[in-house]
């Protein structure tokens, strides 16, 4: 038995259960629409958890090529980047729509939780990987950092702008990378 034959169906299902929460909110969402009053920045931010998924998903592959795993230990650090994107997902869209539904009221009330997973999630990738290599990408990790102190800003911003500002700037540099990604 080799790694790929344990790590990658361990962490596919982790991956698919955030897929599928966040899947399943959104399809009560839609089924209920009569009741909810939507709003664009919780959607965007449930469409970069799936990207996010998929990044994610995709990224194992790599992992998988480069990281041989000596230990359980180290397959657990590794299962920290999917559970804190189940995580994420799960804090994407409500779980129930109930009469009167707003999503915006939704997010405002969650993004305390919501945007501390999407700053740890930040922090860990550099500390989970890193802890794997001999050449730790310091660019990246700033840039982690960066955006990890700009989901902690947001925690305290009323304003629904700022978060859509944020999301669709995130958006677009996620599918920027989701774009360039191949494995060797």
């Amino acid at each position: 038995m080799n790694q790929s034959d344990y790590l990658i169906p361990f962490v596919g299902i982790i991956y698919a259960l955030s897929a599928t929460d966040l899947l399943v909110s959104a399809h009560r969402l839609l089924i209920e629409r009569q009741s909810v009053k939507f709003h664009v920045v919780p959607i965007i931010w449930a469409l970069i958890s799936f990207l996010m998924i998929i990044n994610g998903w995709w990224g194992f592959f790599e992992i998988n090529e480069n990281i041989k795993l000596q230990n359980a230990g180290q397959l657990f650090l590794l299962s920290l980047l999917p559970l804190f994107m189940f995580l994420i997902a799960s804090l994407s869209l409500p779980h129930k729509a109930h009469d009167e539904m707003n999503m915006w009221g939704y997010f405002d009330q969650h993004k305390i939780p919501f945007y501390l997973c999407h700053a740890t999630y930040l922090f860990v990738i550099p500390l989970v990987l890193g802890s794997f290599v001999e050449e730790v990408n310091y660019g990246q990790v700033f840039r982690n950092i960066s955006v990890a102190i700009v989901f902690i800003v947001l925690i305290w911003l009323r304003h629904w702008l700022w978060h859509f500002i944020a999301g669709t700037t995130y958006l677009l540099s996620l599918l920027q990378a989701i774009f360039k990604q191949a494995i060797s």
